[in-house]
């Protein structure tokens, strides 16, 4: 694509006399990834300013710059068009949207937002897709997946540039659906404003995130944002929502498309009734407006929060008429989601799960709900991530030594903060005397392996997929599934 066709698409200003036109090879915001005949986007980050990475981004043999900085209105670069606009990640966004020809519009595209369950819901999205054997991808926390292919991704939601282009490739690949994790920064931060989604699905709204959004008014804009953009009048879009949710009503008043609530509460449109739900198995009768339509049947996903999310996923089939006979068969089949309540499968009897629960809500749902189904003593570890919201620490502490038999307070990711005085912070809120700390992680795992007994649920909470810790700048590789086996493996021989 020429850029004068990019820019007349993406109706952004320009001066014929001043700017020369040339075919794009790419568009990126990433100095170091410029190559000749490039547009660089000049982003303002929280931490980067773009802006200072022009003069590379030419050396690399930019062609086009695009910036918001007034300063550079007054610089002076031969041969490098220069174009000011007032927002540069609303417009890289619109850029990547008309450089790869709108393909947001040519797939089936569903957004799954909330505080709690996005992973889940998506990945088994994405699994009922593969037994139905239609092609998907998939962008989420967990990574990018197309049709089978993995790529790692570092954001729930990744950059505008990455999603552009696993959009476009899925498209190329004849994949016709793309199921994707909406955090409330990608949202914020315009990477998701020029997508067409088809179906949003919102899972809750709690306590989250504001070491970023710094008021929770302010988390709540950034979420409502993708609701409000789904049109002012009703049309083939459709939204559904947790009516169990004390914000779901908030939510619903932002969008005028096409919507449904789901919940257990019988003032909902969907409704799981008649729940069984075991350490090995969840079984609910599905409800549509009061009628009995069939019978979800899980053997491999645990934990009654889950009830949720298999309703959701139960729901968006439903509403977009699919047939519900192999829908029901499929969900038969089946397998949890890696790092959210994960069974660490042992011949020992050794009850240990693992999960990414890391908000005061996730954390009080993953602990009340193993003591709504089980009678089993709770061994609990869990710590808090560093630079970010500390107000959640002592909260944490709290739930965890009033809902657990016994805590292990261990280290996180403390990123570039004391991993003494962030456990020191969740410590405040202790309302037992209960716990333990054991600051190197690895060690806290080894000694709940080591005390457990099969009359124990160990639950290893916080960090769930990941396979790293991040210490200061240092990323280094850390499974929480690996140590416990290690752990195991130990313990055994020994005797």
């Amino acid at each position: 694509m020429e850029l004068y066709m990019l820019l007349t698409k993406a109706r952004i200003h320009f001066d014929k006399a001043k700017i020369v036109n040339h075919v794009i090879n790419n568009i990126e915001n990433n100095s170091k990834n410029i190559s000749s005949d490039d547009i660089f986007v000049a982003i303002k980050g929280e931490d980067i300013d773009g802006h200072e990475f022009i003069p590379e981004a030419i050396e690399n043999h930019a062609k086009t710059i695009i910036y918001e900085d007034k300063y550079y209105n007054y610089q002076n670069f031969n041969n490098v068009n220069m174009i000011k606009v007032h927002d540069s990640k609303k417009v890289l966004a619109i850029l990547i949207n008309y450089f790869y020809n709108e393909p947001s519009k040519k797939i089936n595209l569903v957004g799954v937002t909330g505080t709690n369950g996005k992973t889940t819901i998506t990945s088994l999205i994405q699994q009922m897709y593969k037994l139905m054997d239609i092609k998907s991808s998939l962008i989420g926390t967990t990574g990018i997946n197309l049709a089978g292919i993995d790529i790692v991704s570092d954001n729930t939601t990744p950059s505008t540039i990455v999603i552009g282009k696993v959009i476009n490739d899925s498209i190329n690949l004849g994949i016709k659906n793309l199921i994707m994790e909406v955090s409330s920064h990608a949202i914020k931060q315009q990477r998701v404003s020029q997508l067409d989604f088809n179906t949003v699905i919102f899972t809750n709204f709690t306590h989250d995130h504001l070491d970023y959004h710094k008021t929770f008014d302010d988390y709540f804009y950034s979420k409502g944002l993708l609701f409000a953009s789904l049109g002012n009048y009703l049309n083939e879009k459709k939204v559904l929502l947790n009516g169990d949710d004390k914000y779901y009503k908030r939510f619903l008043r932002l969008t005028n498309v096409e919507h449904y609530t789901y919940g257990l509460d019988i003032e909902n449109d969907f409704q799981a009734r008649n729940i069984i739900c075991d350490v090995d198995k969840i079984v609910f009768d599905f409800y549509s407006f009061n009628e009995f339509i069939g019978t979800v049947n899980t053997n491999n996903i645990f934990g009654f929060f889950n009830i949720y999310n298999l309703l959701a996923i139960t729901t968006y089939f439903y509403i977009n008429n699919y047939k519900m006979d192999l829908v029901f068969s499929c969900l038969s089949k089946l397998n949890g989601v890696v790092g959210r309540m994960e069974k660490v499968e042992n011949e020992h009897g050794l009850n240990i799960f693992i999960d990414y629960a890391h908000t005061p809500d996730s954390v009080y749902r993953v602990l009340n709900e193993i003591k709504m189904i089980s009678k089993k003593n709770i061994i609990c570890i869990i710590g808090c991530g560093g630079d970010r919201d500390a107000l959640k620490r002592p909260i944490i502490g709290k739930i965890a030594t009033n809902l657990a038999g016994y805590v292990i307070f261990t280290s996180d990711n403390p990123r570039w903060e004391d991993a003494f005085q962030i456990i020191s912070d969740i410590v405040r809120g202790a309302c037992n005397n209960n716990y333990i700390t054991i600051e190197n992680r690895s060690l806290a795992i080894k000694y709940a392996v080591d005390i457990s007994t099969n009359s124990d649920i160990v639950v290893i909470l916080g960090k769930g997929h990941e396979n790293y810790q991040t210490i200061k700048n240092e990323k280094k590789y850390f499974s929480d599934y690996e140590e416990v086996m290690n752990c195991i493996d130990l313990r055994y021989k020994s005797k």
